[in-house]
């Protein structure tokens, strides 16, 4: 039921590192510093805040450090339709940054933790085209011409540890994604642990100071 003929997942370090700089411009530590960002806010929330408070603090900050990036890299913000994302108008191409339950999992596709609603629905459908075939440099986004459409996926759990992939969605299923075209697994299990915002910084700030420990 419209799920793709040919999947991809990209777990080699080298392979994930040149599918990232050919296709998006962009390195996986810059990619693993937008990880490093959401977890950290999401283990800055307290006993004290609403009981979304870590699911939307690392929204917040996810969606701020992934736009960081790569505005610096010529990409612009895009709000259409209560979807937050960044856009390249030149590839045609949008990037969403998502709390999944568990991420860069061979056995295993994320969920979403909140549903998918119509807007993403329409906007996930819509973007069907060929994954190699190379968009028009002229493209805007559009539900004619929706190009593609990239999910930075986290998630963050006690046994599962930190994880992250970049990945492109198959035609969503009853509000959740059911498959995906490709999937680059930038961070797995045991690459990164003990992350937090640093309690001295000055808040607010475009930068932040990460303490994290690796393996």
């Amino acid at each position: 039921m419209g799920l793709p003929a040919k999947r991809i997942i990209r777990t080699d370090e080298e392979d994930v590192i040149a599918r990232l700089a050919g296709h998006f411009g962009v390195t996986r530590d810059e990619l693993i510093h937008v990880v490093k960002m959401a977890v950290g806010a999401r283990r800055d929330s307290t006993a004290d805040d609403p009981a979304t408070a870590p699911g939307t603090l690392s929204y917040i900050f996810g969606t701020r450090a992934t736009r960081i990036i790569f505005r610096a890299k010529q990409w612009e913000r895009l709000r259409e339709n209560g979807i937050e994302s960044v856009f390249n108008k030149t590839s045609n191409i949008r990037i969403i940054f998502q709390n999944v339950d568990l991420a860069a999992d061979l056995q295993y596709t994320p969920k979403a933790i909140s549903k998918k609603r119509t807007a993403s629905k329409e906007l996930i459908n819509g973007a069907q085209g060929d994954l190699f075939v190379p968009p028009s440099v002229d493209a805007f986004p559009s539900k004619e011409d929706p190009g593609e459409v990239w999910y930075l996926c986290v998630s963050c759990d006690e046994l599962a540890g930190i994880r992250a992939e970049l990945s492109r969605p198959a035609p969503l299923e009853n509000e959740q994604f059911v498959d995906f075209h490709e999937r680059i697994f930038i961070v797995k299990k045991g690459d990164l642990e003990d992350v937090q915002l640093d309690k001295d910084l000055d808040m607010p700030q475009q930068d932040y100071d990460i303490q994290i420990s690796r393996k």
